[in-house]
């Protein structure tokens, strides 16, 4: 037959009332560390989103002020409309008055326009 022994000692009433009152401070001070790096981590991202939100209504305003666009697809479109306005005439006119489009296709002899 062996022997078991309690690897804990002996628990007496005083030992059990100390580990309770050690883990539950430790459970407090854990969920308080969880609240403090919560609130941390929230005034962290709320600050990026303010500094982006005041980045974009600086440029907002600038584009406005200077007549610029803002944008990438304004930008775009305003160098487009500058683009047709130093050509003349825009480039689907141009095409339509310089006859049909050919469709070539590459053959082993070379391009050729038949079907």
């Amino acid at each position: 037959m062996t022997n078991t022994y309690s690897l804990n000692g002996p628990t007496s009433w005083f030992g059990s009332v100390t580990r309770i009152l050690f883990l539950g401070c430790a459970a407090v001070a854990g969920l308080f560390m969880l609240a403090v790096s919560a609130a941390f981590a929230f005034f962290v991202v709320a600050g990026i989103a303010i500094v982006g939100l005041l980045a974009f209504v600086f440029f907002w305003g600038r584009a406005k002020i200077l007549g610029k666009p803002f944008g990438p697809r304004a930008q775009f479109e305003a160098q487009a409309k500058k683009m047709q306005a130093e050509f003349g005439a825009p480039f689907a006119d141009k095409q339509a008055s310089e006859g049909p489009i050919i469709d070539a296709k590459h053959t082993p002899d070379g391009w050729s326009v038949d079907d």
